[in-house]
């Protein structure tokens, strides 16, 4: 069951998140929902980045693997 809920969020943010459902073809609210639960549920980019990371890391490298977990740290907190 769904229920509708009010909120303040930044303009820019907004701004955004409508960009991103525009460009998906998706209802902002399926954009914002997703999110959150991407964020409560620990998905996203996080998953993403640790599969490039693996696929990457089974190339061999000359960077150890803390060193690219700190890249993609950094690279996530932007």
């Amino acid at each position: 069951m769904k229920r509708k809920i009010g909120t303040v969020v930044e303009e820019t943010l907004l701004s955004e998140a409508k960009q991103r459902a525009a460009r998906e073809g998706r209802a902002l609210a399926d954009v914002i929902q997703g999110a959150l639960s991407a964020y409560l549920h620990d998905k996203g980019d996080s998953a993403d980045a640790m599969r490039a990371c693996e696929k990457f890391c089974a190339h061999g490298s000359a960077l150890e693997r803390s060193d690219i977990d700190e890249l993609l740290q950094a690279d996530v907190a932007l």
